[in-house]
This record gives C-alpha cells, sequence and structure tokens, in this order.
C-alpha cells in the first residue's frame, strides 16, 4: 500500500508538470488505468483508477455506469410456515452497473434536478426503469430493486470515494465486480462549484470477453449452424463412449 501511495504521488507530480499548460485551457483532465477490461473464466473483479487534475478549486463526482439491462425479480409469498414463489416482474431500462464515488455527498454538491437530470440519484434510476407486466404496487418493486442492488454492490454509492490533493489532483478507486456484464460503459467526471457543474469529461471503457468463451461466443454468433453440428456431432460422440464404457463394465 506504501509502494502504491508513492507511485501516486510521483505520478501526480509528474502530472503537476505535464499539465500545466493543457489546464490553461481545460478546467478538468482526467485519464484511467485502462480503457480496457478484459473478463476472462477466471475473472474475480479488478480495481479502476480515475485521476485527473482541476484548473480551479472545486468537488468532483466521478461516475461510472454500463449499458442498461434486463433482470428478472421475484416476490416470495408465505403460505404457512412455506414460502412460495409469487410474482415475477421484468425490469428494462436500468444500467446493470452504476458506481457514483464523489469527494462529498451528492446531494450537498447538487440540486435534486441537477442530479436526476445528469443519472446521479439512484432512486431516480430505478423509478425510470420499466417493469413490466406492471404490478399495482410498482413503488415497493421500485424500492426492492435499488435495495436488492446495493446489496449485491451492483449500485454502489461513496461520498468520499474521491479524493483531492492540494486543491489540484485527484484520484478515486472504483471496485468493479467480478459479475461484471459486458459493453461499452461510460465514465463521466464532474466538477462542481457553488450547486453547478462548471465541467465535464465524458470517457468509455470497454469490458470484453477473452479466451475460450470468447471464440466460442463469436463462433456461435458468426457460424450458428456450424456450431449446431459441431456440438451435435460431440454429444454423440460422448453418448457412443458412455454406451462402450458402460457395456465394458457389465461384461
Amino acid at each position: 500500500m506504501r509502494l502504491v501511495k508513492l507511485c501516486l504521488m510521483g505520478l501526480a507530480a509528474l502530472m503537476t508538470v505535464w499539465m500545466t499548460p493543457v489546464l490553461a485551457a481545460e478546467p478538468l483532465v482526467v485519464g484511467t488505468s485502462n480503457d480496457v477490461v478484459k473478463v476472462t473464466s477466471h475473472f474475480t473483479g479488478r480495481e479502476l483508477l480515475v485521476y485527473g487534475a482541476l484548473s480551479q478549486p472545486g468537488q468532483v463526482i466521478v461516475l461510472l455506469h454500463s449499458p442498461a439491462a434486463t433482470e428478472a425479480m421475484l416476490r416470495k409469498t408465505r403460505t404457512g410456515p412455506i414460502w412460495l414463489t409469487g410474482a415475477r416482474v421484468t425490469v428494462t431500462g436500468a444500467p446493470g452497473i452504476w458506481e457514483m464515488l464523489s469527494s462529498a455527498p451528492v446531494d450537498q454538491l447538487l440540486p435534486l434536478a441537477t442530479r436526476q437530470l445528469l443519472g446521479l440519484d439512484p432512486d431516480h434510476l430505478s423509478r425510470q426503469a420499466s417493469y413490466q407486466p406492471e404490478p399495482a404496487d410498482v413503488a415497493a418493486w421500485q424500492q426492492a430493486f435499488l435495495k436488492n442492488k446495493l446489496r449485491r454492490r451492483d449500485y454502489v454509492v461513496q461520498s468520499q470515494g474521491v479524493h483531492i490533493e492540494g486543491g489540484q489532483l485527484f484520484s478515486a478507486r472504483m471496485a468493479l465486480p467480478a459479475s461484471l456484464p459486458l459493453g461499452r460503459y461510460t465514465l463521466d467526471t464532474f466538477l462542481v462549484r457553488h450547486d453547478q457543474v462548471v465541467a465535464r469529461q465524458e470517457q468509455h471503457i470497454e469490458v470484453q470477453q477473452t479466451g475460450f468463451q470468447a471464440w466460442i461466443a463469436r463462433f456461435v454468433s458468426q457460424d450458428g449452424w456450424l456450431y449446431g453440428i459441431v456440438l451435435t456431432l460431440m454429444l454423440a460422440a460422448m453418448g457412443l463412449g458412455l454406451g462402450i464404457v458402460m457395456q465394458r463394465r457389465l461384461n
């Protein structure tokens, strides 16, 4: 940990020198440790470092979110001592992953209307999602959806997750979970002063599948008919081999 801190301090010093002429024109400069995250069969999560420099004092908000996902929710009902599966609702239109880190509580930095407009309010995200078939008590489903997302750490809010050094350099560490959906993620960084966003930088992080699973996925999408034939032959061969083994054991 001490070595990492020293490395960050060195990086910050270099950024101060390198970005001085840039900051004259750009109020907010942002960089990331990776712009591509590769997911393998052994992927257990990853840390994304977001860092940058400010040309003027202010508070910083960093928001990372995945594309909208489709999720199924089930409600369990109790009949006597037994819990049974009740209603089922499909939720669409909400990000699969949503992480917001800031240098101070966001509700103290921006008014509610601005937070909702910029996608910085998790309650608003759950209310904007679509629930089908629409239940009569949709508000209860919205609350349950958000509660589950926060519990699983798919949605994260850290009001002290951005560290500002000397009023000019900042850094944030975002923990990417093992169950990371594939796709193009959006990373937004906001500079806030006097209840207003004075600068914003948007970047993209690609989450890609690699290894044997990626090869299978490409094979299925590009040559689905051939994949079906190969899979059928493999299953037939496995069945034949299993039959031979069982026959030998019986004899």
